[in-house]
């Protein structure tokens, strides 16, 4: 298949979901890349996927012309999620790829990218929002702070009407877990959804070797500039990790990930913490922690940052929101604790037992590599992609596009 992958960013590590796809499916398919920079040093982002592109296009959105369109959007209905990422500039560059190259599927990842699509463009579009804002939304009201609450009930109550008519829109929406696909369902039974759950590269995260392990070492991975994972990282400095030290003094607990110093800067004099900016490989790191923590206390899906703990072979203490639907079994393949005192209890019991970690980092290795490895993932959304571009009903789900975008207008 020749296929147009449209994204609202550029894809580099950072975006472990595109990073990660696209290469994968270049391998038996022609891609054709359309996506959104913020700077030149986003576009300079671009050159590790350029090879695996027939075409690439990259469309400059400058942060301010962004802010100035969410101003506008505020006392609109369109989100403001969608607001930021509106750009000319990428219609234009889809709508020349399309008449260029006419692809069999046009790929989109996330809801604000699927702005960028002509109505009418006579090609089946399959969106992949990965997560659902309504739930997100959901989430970040009960557990956000003040400020963050406010913002929450705005987009909560303008994606109630827009996400489901974002779904017409599309030929075929996809999630990366159960939860999330239900939630749109509520809305609309109708819709044509299916699941393509996130990854791992389990060549690149190996199991790790015991002599690999240092004690007492705790990591949490993630990108810091996405609001959920600096709740997570306050949640555990604040409310657990003091906790621990009673227990444990010699605890070193490792942040690591893409603006790690700059988001979380108040904690860089607190002993037994150290913050790491973003790190080509993470491996080393994870392989270096005796435990993985994902505190998640607000986001929608499932964290890859369990995932990635998981295939290196270091057990992991998660709340039930970082694992979204994955088939984990607690004290099996991860202990799971959503209380402060539970999460520091388990977190010690790990530390303290040796035999636990190694029971536990076999169970999730198995699981992920039968079920998540980055191949087995891409293969799943191929046949979906396969399905969508041959879908007998795309003329009606083109009529009902038109109606959906009545809906977005107005």
């Amino acid at each position: 298949m020749r296929i147009l992958v449209i994204l609202p960013f550029v894809p580099w590590s950072v975006r472990v979901r595109s990073s990660n796809l696209i290469p994968r499916l270049a391998r038996r398919n022609t891609i054709d890349l359309v996506c959104l920079a913020g700077s030149e040093h986003d576009l300079s982002k671009l050159n590790g996927i350029r090879a695996c592109c027939a075409t690439t296009e990259c469309a400059m959105h400058s942060k301010t012309r962004a802010l100035f369109q969410v101003a506008k959007a505020l006392l609109t209905p369109v989100p403001l999620r969608m607001a930021y990422a509106s750009s000319p500039a990428m219609e234009e560059s889809v709508r020349r790829l399309i008449e260029r190259s006419t692809p069999d599927l046009i790929y989109v990842e996330r809801w604000r990218g699927l702005q960028y699509v002509p109505l009418d463009c006579g090609i089946p579009v399959l969106c992949d929002p990965t997560d659902s804002m309504i739930l997100y939304n959901k989430r970040l009201i009960s557990r956000g702070n003040w400020w963050e609450r406010l913002l929450g009930i705005e987009e909560y109550l303008k994606f109630l009407r827009y996400e489901p008519a974002l779904a017409r829109r599309a030929t075929r929406t996809i999630f990366c877990s159960r939860v999330d696909r239900d939630c749109l369902l509520e809305t609309d039974a109708n819709l044509a959804c299916e699941i393509v759950p996130n990854g791992v590269d389990c060549s690149r995260f190996f199991r790790k070797r015991d002599e690999e392990a240092e004690p007492a070492t705790i990591i949490f991975t993630g990108n810091f500039g996405y609001r959920p994972n600096r709740h997570a990282a306050e949640f555990f400095l604040d409310r657990i990790l003091p906790a621990v030290k009673r227990e444990c003094p010699k605890v070193l607990f490792l942040l690591v990930g893409n603006g790690a110093r700059d988001r979380l800067r108040k904690y860089t004099s607190v002993p037994g913490v150290e913050l790491i900016d973003f790190v080509p490989d993470l491996r080393p790191y994870l392989a270096r922690a005796t435990v993985a923590v994902a505190p998640i206390t607000v986001g929608v899906g499932v964290s890859n940052k369990v995932l990635e703990a998981f295939s290196v072979g270091t057990p992991v203490v998660a709340t039930a929101l970082a694992c979204g639907d994955l088939p984990v079994q607690d004290g099996k393949h991860l202990y799971l604790a959503n209380d402060p005192g539970l999460f520091c209890e388990r977190v010690l019991n790990l530390l303290h037992d040796t035999s636990l970690r190694a029971q536990m980092a076999d169970e999730a290795r198995s699981l992920v590599e039968k079920d998540y490895d980055w191949d087995v993932v891409t293969a799943k959304l191929e046949l979906v992609m396969q399905r969508t571009a041959e879908s007998s009903g795309f003329r009606d789900a083109a009529a009902t596009s038109r109606d959906a975008h009545r809906i977005l207008v107005n």
